[in-house]
């Protein structure tokens, strides 16, 4: 069980408080929620987004839901498309492949934070490979990205 190093520098710049909670091996989130035994609804699950210029987008949605590009694109006035796992892995490159945690400006990107997220009393995410989650409340989540959006862009 290990964590990003970007992720750990964070959450220790922050003086965030939280724990650490393995599961056994998983490659996708929800499933990470179902073996650790958390609500999916407060599972964060990140979507990078391509604006098809160059630009990228955390989006992060709770695990049971899917983003709704219609809406991103109301509250950002930009289109997006789902990006290519293979074009934004290099960024991400202290984290295993489909276990990036939802802490965008960790990773120099802009943050749109599903508000139902928001609305939890604890949020449960990735620790950046796929045997941990970290687990904290919902406020210090939050504080973790202040510069972060937030909207209702999910379906």
């Amino acid at each position: 069980m290990s964590m990003a190093n970007r992720l750990q520098s964070c959450l220790t710049q922050h003086a965030s408080r939280y724990e650490l909670l393995p599961h056994s091996l998983t490659m996708t989130t929800r499933e990470a929620a179902r073996r650790a035994g958390v609500p999916p609804q407060q599972m964060a699950k990140p979507v990078i987004l391509d604006d098809f210029q160059g630009h990228w987008l955390m989006a992060v949605i709770p695990a049971t839901r899917q983003v709704d590009l219609q809406k991103v694109h109301k509250l950002t006035r930009r289109n997006w498309r789902l990006a290519r796992e293979g074009d934004f892995a290099a960024r991400f490159d202290d984290c295993a492949p489909g276990a990036i945690p939802p802490v965008g400006n960790v990773f120099g990107l802009e943050t749109l934070i599903d508000q139902s997220l928001g609305e939890q009393p604890d949020i449960y995410f990735e620790a950046g490979d796929h045997t941990a989650l970290v687990h904290m409340s919902g406020r210090q989540y939050l504080d973790l990205m202040p510069e972060a959006k937030q909207g209702r862009f999910c379906e």
